[in-house]
């Protein structure tokens, strides 16, 4: 079944805050190659409902795994989790051993800002799962966001990785080192930027 024909993308527009139409465009057509979805979100909301949408307009098993620190405008279905964070030193030293270092964070006691850094979600005692075939980077704000690799470069060996406000910092080119990726879709412009890469199986 197709669910593009299906699924009206105009119920997810918001203010500019979630994902744009084209990124759901985008998605959609992605995730109709996925014969069932097995989704990480980093940020909530509209995107949260859209899998969901899409998961039973498309009559296909959705597994989904999505992440907040904003009880304001979190998804109902996300978990609200805290934010942490680490210094400038030890940022650098677990992208330089590519692996993240849940000691190396402190809770954050500041209010969260859209330039903040080195700041992500403490999913430290979280079960998360061992085989994602969909991300969505849309949180939290700053350079943090590449914490997300660290956390899926031994859970994601295939699949789609789409990474809103991409241009902000380093997301793309961290994301290439430590994943095999090519790109699917990109738009830039003064009000919308996201990219989505699809995650190359070096086995096949």
């Amino acid at each position: 079944m197709d669910a593009t024909k299906q699924l009206n993308l105009e119920k997810y527009s918001n203010d500019g805050w979630g994902l744009s139409h084209a990124a759901f465009s985008a998605l959609q057509k992605a995730m109709n190659t996925l014969p069932e979805i097995r989704a990480i979100e980093f940020g909530s909301g509209f995107s949260s409902q859209f899998l969901l949408d899409y998961a039973e307009s498309a009559q296909k098993k959705l597994q989904i795994d999505s992440f907040d620190n904003d009880k304001e405008f979190k998804h109902p279905d996300a978990t609200l989790v805290k934010l942490v964070a680490c210094s400038k030193k030890n940022y650098e030293a677990m992208f330089e051993k590519a692996e993240i270092d849940w000691d190396s964070f402190k809770k954050r006691w500041r209010k969260p800002k859209t330039r903040q850094k080195n700041c992500f979600y403490d999913l430290r005692n979280y079960p998360l799962k061992p085989n994602y075939n969909l991300a969505i980077i849309d949180g939290p704000h700053g350079n943090g966001r590449n914490f997300a690799y660290l956390i899926l470069k031994d859970r994601m060996k295939d699949g789609f990785i789409l990474i809103d406000d991409f241009n902000h910092y380093d997301f793309v080119e961290t994301a290439s080192s430590l994943f095999k990726l090519k790109e699917i879709a990109r738009t830039v412009s003064p009000k919308d930027n996201f990219v989505l890469v699809k995650v190359i199986n070096e086995k096949e």
